[in-house]
C-alpha cells in the first residue's frame, strides 16, 4: 500500500499563505509536517520519509518552480561547495509500502520492525542521531521485547529500512571545489523547502501588502489572482502609475 496520495493535491499560493507556520522558531521538519497534516489531513503522519520527501519536492516545484540549491562543507578542507537537490531522480524513486517489514537478526533472534512513519520521526526529533535511531527501533520492534541493539545493529537496521524506503534517504555525491575530493552530501529536503517556502511566502505578503495599501483589495482577493498579474500591480504601484496614487496626486 502506498502512503502517498495519488494524485497529490497541489497547494494554491492563498492555502500556503494560510497554512505555512510563520514561527521560524520550530525546526523545519515540525513546520513541514504541519504543513502536510493541513493539506493532506491525519493520513500525512502515516507517511514513511520517502512519502514526506517525494510530497515536500512536489509542493515546492509547484509553488516555487526552481531548483532547490543546497551546500555542504568540504570534511576535509572545509570548502563549502553548492549542489542541486536531484529533484526529479527522487520524485521517480519507487514510493515505500507503509506496511513493509525490516526483519534483523540479534542474539540468534530474528527480529521484525516496521517503517518508521511520520507519527514516528517527530518525538525522536532533535535528539542525538544514536539515541534517535534507538528510539525509533524500540518503537517500530514487532516483537513484546527487543534485545539490546548495538551500534552496529542500528546500522544494519538504518540501512535496512533505507533499502525498503529509498526516498527516505538523500545523498549526493560531488567533487569538493576547494581540494577536488570525493564527497558525499546527506540532504535533508525539510530544510530547503522551509527555507524557500519562507521566502516565497514572505514576497507574497509583500504583495499583498503593496497591493492592498494602494487599492484596498482584500487579501483573499489578491492572493486568488494569477501571479503574473498579481506582479505587474505591484510593479504599477511602485513605479507610481496606480489609480490610486493617481487620484491622490490630483487632490
Amino acid at each position: 500500500m502506498n502512503a502517498s496520495p495519488d494524485p497529490a493535491p497541489v497547494p494554491s499560493a492563498q492555502d500556503v499563505v494560510r497554512l505555512w507556520p510563520l514561527s521560524r522558531r520550530r525546526p523545519a521538519g515540525e513546520r513541514v509536517v504541519s504543513l502536510l497534516v493541513a493539506l493532506d489531513g491525519p493520513a500525512a503522519l502515516r507517511y514513511p520519509l520517502g512519502s514526506r520527501n517525494q510530497r515536500l519536492l512536489a509542493v515546492h516545484q509547484a509553488l516555487v518552480r526552481r531548483p532547490i540549491e543546497a551546500q555542504v562543507s568540504c570534511p576535509f578542507c572545509g570548502t563549502d561547495s553548492e549542489f542541486v537537490l536531484p529533484v526529479q531522480t527522487v520524485a521517480e524513486l519507487p514510493s515505500a509500502d507503509a506496511d513493509a517489514v525490516a526483519r534483523l537478526k540479534v542474539e540468534a533472534a530474528e527480529l521484525s520492525f516496521r517503517l518508521p512513519v511520520l507519527a514516528d520521526l517527530t518525538p525522536a526529533a532533535g535528539r542525538p542521531p544514536a539515541d534517535s535511531l534507538h528510539a525509533l527501533a524500540c518503537d517500530t520492534c514487532l516483537a513484546p521485547r527487543i534485545p539490546h541493539l548495538g551500534p552496529d545493529d542500528l546500522d544494519r537496521l538504518a540501512d535496512a529500512w533505507d533499502a525498503l524506503d529509498p526516498a527516505g534517504s538523500l545523498r549526493v555525491d560531488l567533487s569538493c571545489a576547494g581540494c577536488g575530493r570525493e564527497i558525499a552530501a546527506d540532504a535533508d529536503p525539510a530544510d530547503f523547502v522551509a527555507r524557500d517556502l519562507d521566502l516565497f511566502v514572505d514576497e507574497l505578503m509583500r504583495e499583498v501588502d503593496v497591493i492592498a495599501g494602494s487599492y484596498g483589495w482584500s487579501e483573499e482577493a489578491i492572493l486568488v489572482m494569477p501571479a503574473p498579474r498579481r506582479r505587474r500591480y505591484v510593479e504599477l504601484i511602485v513605479e507610481g502609475r496606480s489609480p490610486a496614487r493617481r487620484a491622490a496626486a490630483v487632490r
